[in-house]
């Protein structure tokens, strides 16, 4: 079967995927607790802790939730920024030059954005099985971010579908587990593996667990996109998102960590580095004298030691050397080099 999506492409100028670093998402949410001056700061501790993007929740309340869930409607009402403030949000992000999107809940938030003119699209885990949206969003002509916490593979794979007939190659799906905070025994991380192969498509993986050391995991184990929400109040009630963020103190380290762990994954091809070359000389042993020898004296086990340093020959090449004869004297200790062999 032909390949479906792209292995690798852009968000706002940046690369994502395949041969490029993870792109590291700080998924502000709805922390701005409805305050655009609070928007801003969880704007500047993304760009202080060097996050690629801040993205952050839109919805319009009446679009998104039914009478029958008013207590929802009622708890997010209050977490809502106009969209006329989004405005302010998006221009403040250029300034800070770190890339600005959200997630759309509902068709006129979606459209909204559009008008923002974001670079990508995110669909939330929420939204996998809401087709007509999914190819609402995938028909816009940007990337794609699909998270798919609370639903199974077959699922995944219509959604899949759906960005497919709407034209769109390039997605990333995130491995997610839809629960506030997540325990470890939950998180599940080869999932991405299997996602990675069953689709072949750039994965990634969207945090909802309490610190650092799972996100550091999924880097580790090859997400190309890491989200992780942030948030500056803790301890709030009637609110989760907090229960899974970094704050100012620990986001610097995450994205810290992040980077310091794709720096020593590698290439995979196992050939001595440039600092190794130089350890060479002190940690390798060479092949010298027990004793000292005299020019025209054989060589043999018994008179060989294993030694450091590494500048003569190795003891890999004691059976090459056994049984030959020297050329000059030796004194005891000394480092054995070929042209010493007759």
């Amino acid at each position: 079967m032909s390949k479906r999506f792209s292995s690798r492409f852009q968000i706002d100028g940046v690369g994502v995927g395949e041969d490029c670093p993870a792109y590291l998402i700080a998924e502000a949410g709805v922390a701005h607790f409805g305050s655009v001056e609070k928007a801003f700061r969880l704007v500047d501790m993304a760009v202080e802790a060097g996050a690629d993007a801040v993205k952050f929740q839109i919805f319009d309340t009446d679009a998104l939730i039914g009478r029958e869930a008013a207590a929802w409607r009622e708890r997010l009402s209050s977490r809502c920024l106009p969209y006329d403030d989004f405005y302010r949000v998006r221009d403040y992000c250029d300034d800070k030059n770190i890339t600005f999107f959200a997630t759309a809940h509902d068709e006129p938030s979606l459209d909204f954005l559009d008008e923002l003119k974001v670079p990508v699209h995110k669909i939330g885990s929420g939204e996998v099985d809401n087709w007509p949206f999914i190819s609402k969003v995938a028909g816009r002509g940007k990337p794609v971010i699909l998270s798919t916490g609370m639903y199974t593979f077959e699922k995944i794979t219509k959604a899949l579908d759906v960005v497919f007939e709407a034209g769109n190659r390039e997605v990333v799906v995130l491995h997610c587990v839809t629960n506030y905070p997540s325990p470890p025994d939950e998180i599940n991380l080869r999932v991405m593996d299997a996602i990675r192969e069953a689709f072949d498509v750039v994965t990634g993986y969207s945090d909802h667990t309490a610190g650092i050391y799972i996100p550091l995991a999924a880097i580790a184990r090859g997400a190309r996109v890491l989200e992780k929400h942030i948030s500056l109040d803790f301890n709030v009630p009637d609110a989760q998102d907090w229960k899974v963020s970094c704050g100012p103190e620990d986001l610097p380290e995450l994205i810290r960590g992040a980077r310091e762990i794709e720096a020593s994954l590698g290439s995979g091809e196992r050939v001595p580095n440039s600092a190794e070359l130089e350890s060479i000389l002190w940690a390798r042993k060479s092949l010298v004298t027990r004793k000292a020898m005299k020019a025209g004296d054989e060589l043999t086990l018994d008179v060989l030691a294993f030694k450091r340093p590494g500048t003569g020959i190795p003891p890999s090449d004691a059976e090459k050397v056994v049984h030959r004869r020297i050329n000059i004297d030796l004194e005891s200790d000394t480092v054995i080099q070929w042209e010493h062999l007759n």
